[in-house]
């Protein structure tokens, strides 16, 4: 099993998944632009239903979904559940928790190397579409980029 070497929110899941390959991970919203509101009525879908596999709870003073989902890797665990919670409220989760993106360690895709990628994917989103570049701009920059 693949977790995350962060703190973990106040809350805890009550059901595990079940399935080979099951991660555990904190998904935050956390903005560039200025921290939400605990109360804020975006959130009150999502705590009223969260994703099936996490609860609603907070980190520090964010917005948190404490998840344990299966995948093929954590970013197949993780994406699914932000486009979930979209779907719900509007709310791009943006942040993992990880403290110290400079750390890195190649240890995989299931290890923290992994969760640094995902959370700065997610920071690239979020902060890509308040300057007004699309998803498929994203995606065609590490295209070109990356090959």
């Amino acid at each position: 099993m693949a977790t995350q070497d962060t703190k973990e929110c106040d809350e805890t899941v009550d059901e595990a998944v079940e399935g080979v390959n099951r991660y555990e991970f904190n998904l935050l919203h956390c903005l560039a632009e200025g921290l939400p509101d605990l109360d804020d009525p975006r959130y009150a879908p999502v705590k009223a239903a969260p994703p099936p596999g996490c609860s609603a709870g907070r980190y520090g003073d964010f917005f948190c979904l404490r998840c344990e989902r299966q995948g093929l890797n954590l970013l197949d665990a993780v994406a699914p559940v932000c486009a979930e919670v979209r779907a719900a409220s509007g709310v791009l989760m943006t942040d993992l928790g990880v403290e110290g993106l400079w750390e890195w360690k190649a240890d995989g895709r299931d290890g923290h190397g992994a969760t640094v990628v995902a959370q700065l994917l997610l920071m690239a989103a979020e902060r890509a579409s308040l300057i007004g570049y699309s998803v498929d701009d994203l995606v065609r920059f590490l295209r070109t980029a990356a090959g």
